[in-house]
């Protein structure tokens, strides 16, 4: 591994890393590539199912997407499923129906307006009544006041995906196109610098030289920008998603109307892909400083990011004043506790099965991951979406939701770059990967 210039080196192997060599080893011919990866396997952290939502979103039942930035997550997310639909693998994903519920007339109106807007654009979008929802979930109806205003926006396209195994398919379709393409575990990166025209990764396995350097490792690709001077004007606010069991009560993921102007998911409810007879409601938002789950070392490394500083301070002052905001945290906080966080978050369970009860829901001790929610410093706000920040040959992804869901498309986008920064005698086909994916 030493002593060899890369074409590129890609930091991190989670379904961000994995779709980029992925889709530059079918459709490029950029061959020198290096895979670095901390954890023993690919997609221990974020990309792991026990730590995300297992959804394929598509824009149409997030009820805090616009229907411009709906219809760009469907076209992602349409690259995405005709790729694991052609592996035709009941590990990889599981199609079910998902849908919005709306609870109250307000919300019922809500969805009403959405469809109205959408259903030309999603004709997989089908808006419901009660009787419907009975046939179709019978635990959303049950138990419910008969004159509680009740409806749901409900597609047939809605896949499960277990991203983790999607990051190991992704892989070894790149290891036999690309048999150049090398992977390391097991190594961390301590810093990186430029020399001349190379980046130079000093890393717990010594020193690596490469043309282009790409980052998919989640909180990590801001902090290594920021090393190189990019990103500046960004935070990371560390979100820590929780999720409860609840025993075998939904066939396909059930949705709340999101609150206006808020980024996080309104709690949910969906089967676990890794045991369909078991209900999943969360994931919670409770910030936490530290840059991975569970990894108290991390904290560290967080506070060098510039959250821990007058401008952060300021620009978190801006937003917990912001309307509903710190009411929102601090309950999302205490849905962690025992006894009662059980009980708080069963009343937030129980617009979606009205019959659940205090001793169904089990707290999920060790699931859940860190969302790197990021922080405009400029503006003082939460950036709604992702973030990638890019700089002279190299790329630094951020992705939170929906990174997952759009980790095609991305790679896409960033193997024109690569081969772009990489210049004379490198190509890239777009017109083979719209083909086949697009």
């Amino acid at each position: 591994m030493g002593g060899k210039k890369y074409d590129l080196i890609i930091v991190g192997a989670g379904v961000t890393g994995t779709a980029l060599a992925y889709v530059l080893s079918s459709y490029s011919n950029v061959k020198r590539i290096l895979i670095l990866e901390k954890n023993s396997w690919v997609a221990e952290v974020n990309s792991n199912p026990m730590n995300n939502a297992q959804t394929s979103h598509d824009g149409g039942t997030e009820t805090n997407y616009t229907l411009h930035h709906a219809l760009e997550v469907k076209a992602a997310a349409t690259m995405l499923r005709r790729y694991v639909l052609s592996k035709n693998d009941p590990l990889l994903s599981f199609k079910t129906h998902r849908m919005v519920l709306g609870v109250g007339a307000e919300e019922v109106e809500t969805l009403k307006n959405r469809y109205m807007e959408f259903w030309t654009h999603y004709p997989d979008l089908s808006l419901i009544g009660p009787e419907e929802l009975s046939r179709i979930e019978p635990m959303l109806m049950k138990g419910r006041g008969p004159k509680e205003p009740v409806c749901g926006l409900v597609s047939n396209e809605g896949y499960m995906i277990n991203y983790q195994r999607l990051a190991e398919s992704m892989l070894s379709d790149a290891r036999v196109i690309n048999p150049e393409l090398e992977l390391v575990f097991n190594v961390t990166v301590d810093s990186i610098r430029r020399e001349e025209e190379d980046f130079v990764l000093e890393t717990s396995q010594g020193r690596l030289d490469s043309r282009v350097v790409v980052f998919a490792a989640g909180s990590y690709s801001l902090y290594f920008a920021q090393q190189m001077g990019y990103g500046t004007e960004y935070a990371i606010l560390p979100v820590a998603g929780s999720f409860y069991s609840g025993g075998n009560l939904l066939k396909g993921k059930v949705y709340r109307v999101q609150i206006p102007g808020m980024p996080f998911a309104a709690i949910h409810g969906d089967p676990d892909i890794l045991n369909l007879a078991d209900t999943r409601f969360g994931p919670t938002t409770k910030p936490l400083p530290l840059m991975e789950r569970h990894r108290y070392k991390t904290f560290f490394d967080f506070i060098k990011l510039p959250l821990v500083s007058l401008r952060g301070f300021l620009s978190m002052t801006r937003i917990l004043a912001s309307k509903g905001m710190i009411g929102y945290v601090i309950k999302n906080t205490l849905y962690d506790l025992p006894i009662i966080g059980p009980w708080l978050f069963l009343r937030a369970v129980r617009p979606i099965v009205p019959t659940i009860r205090y001793r169904d829901l089990k707290l999920r001790r060790g699931a859940g991951g860190i969302r790197p929610q990021i922080v405009d410093l400029r503006t003082k706000s939460l950036v709604m979406g992702d973030v990638t920040i890019t700089g002279d040959r190299c790329i630094f992804n951020t992705t939170p939701s929906p990174g997952a869901s759009v980790c095609l498309a991305n790679a896409k986008r960033d193997a024109a770059k690569v081969v772009k920064f990489l210049g004379n005698g490198y190509t890239f086909c777009q017109a083979s990967i719209d083909r086949d994916l697009g």
